[in-house]
């Protein structure tokens, strides 16, 4: 397992360190003005010194918008899905509603969200929630309705309920589809915060790149673009381990596990 990890993560590994490296290069070299590209030890020192009265609370103020938002918006897409099992007219209804309604950004939410239930954290938490809401959703219906009909007819021949057939068979083959879409979102759900609170907050990461980008601070936005880096990253390990433990049968790669 631990050389089958190694090796899966070495090519990454190894394209970051050489990106660390030509962003040394470069900035060391004064190729591009440090006002555009600052050099890395900038960066840090920005992280470091602004992180015990500024950027932790802020990153402390995004990272709970976001979880809030993805467990509300997950939350309601099972919901949808239980509700569209059982009556199938209402799934049949809302799936064509459901692509619709990525037609309209969820940024462009934002504002009007902001108009309407203020500057706190509710509007932010709203737009993570429907943009985690489609992928998860979507997926989840499809695998739903794909599962194999000889063994729904098996199971009915032993006289499985709708009930059983939906948690025992529907839903654990849909799962590793939701999780595909949810590892989607959560990779773009701190975005999604940090452009609700560009509409209107009084904390976050989001407002204090507001504050930075016109003061040409670009250590200090780079910095909060590593927090986000690591914050989306965290959260698509977490959502991995998640999956593998709700998940079992469901290898890595998406092939069915023979055992």
């Amino acid at each position: 397992m631990t050389v089958r990890f190694l090796r899966s993560a070495a090519p990454a590994c190894v394209t970051i360190l050489l990106v660390l490296a030509a962003w040394f290069i470069v900035t060391a070299l004064e190729l591009v003005p440090d006002y555009v590209i600052p050099a890395p030890l900038a960066v840090l020192n920005s992280l470091v010194s602004t992180w015990p009265d500024r950027l932790g609370s802020a990153t402390l103020l995004t990272a709970t918008e976001t979880i809030i938002g993805v467990i509300l918006g997950v939350v309601v897409a099972v919901a949808v899905v239980v509700v569209s099992a059982f009556v199938p007219t209402i799934g049949q209804a809302m799936t064509p509603l459901l692509v619709a309604s990525q037609a309209i950004p969820v940024i462009v939410i934002g504002p009007l969200l902001t108009i309407s239930l203020g500057y706190g954290m509710a509007p932010k938490v709203i737009v993570v929630a429907l943009l985690c809401f489609f992928p998860v959703a979507l997926n989840l219906l499809s695998g739903v309705r794909t599962v194999d009909a000889r063994l729904i007819d098996t199971l009915r021949s032993l006289h499985a309920t709708r009930w059983s057939l939906f948690w025992r068979v529907r839903l654990p083959f849909a799962a590793p589809r939701g999780f595909a879409g949810l590892r989607v979102a959560v990779t773009f759900a701190p975005v999604a915060a940090v452009f609700a609170e560009y509409t209107g907050s009084t904390n976050g990461l989001g407002y204090l790149m507001l504050q930075a980008i016109p003061r040409l601070q670009t250590d200090f936005v780079f910095a909060q673009v590593v927090v986000l880096t690591i914050m989306s990253s965290v959260l698509l390990a977490g959502v991995t381990i998640l999956e593998r433990l709700i998940c079992p049968w469901n290898t890595p790669t998406g092939e069915r596990n023979p055992s």
